[in-house]
């Protein structure tokens, strides 16, 4: 089970239980945002942060169908941030008792991300984020998805430690 998600400059990675303090990276997220008028792609810049971890738990990107104005704000539509969220139960190992999705029947947002899960399924953790620009400042927001080489590589550590899942 993945417990941190974490990215900077230099990349994107995870931490998986029951491996220590490995963190597994790979390149920078894959970015879907819309970017304030005026602004380009060519201008974000990777500052860093830790709330991608809130993630972990089945908030941010795994909880985006409780935050339909959300998207107005980042792009998309409601139908697509509920096709998300139904995505990612998954790459899950349950759902969370505390954080419910009322569209979706109270049920419990997808929580304890699945490192075999991502691979079966090809589907990558979503993460809602504020896109960071390379003059200061905020010039966008949008979603991430978390990318797959991070898991690769956790997938084959935890076969190496604990044999073939």
């Amino acid at each position: 089970m993945v417990s941190a998600l974490a990215f900077n400059c230099r990349g994107f990675a995870i931490r998986v239980s029951g491996l220590g303090d490995t963190w597994f990276k790979g390149p920078d997220a894959e970015v879907h945002a819309k970017l304030f008028d005026g602004h380009t792609k060519d201008e974000i810049v990777w500052m860093g942060g830790e709330s991608t971890i809130t993630e972990t738990i089945g908030l941010g990107g795994f909880a985006q169908a409780c935050a339909f104005p959300l998207q107005k704000y980042q792009g998309g539509s409601a139908e697509a941030m509920v096709a998300r969220n139904k995505e990612l139960y998954e790459i899950t190992i349950g759902e969370n008792l505390d954080y419910h999705i009322p569209f979706l029947g109270y049920r419990g947002t997808p929580t304890g991300i699945d490192v075999f899960r991502v691979l079966e399924t090809g589907i990558l953790p979503a993460m809602d984020i504020g896109m960071a620009g390379k003059d200061g400042g905020q010039i966008g927001a949008g979603l991430v998805r978390a990318p797959m080489p991070c898991f690769t590589k956790a997938a084959k550590a935890y076969d190496a430690r604990y044999g073939s899942h």
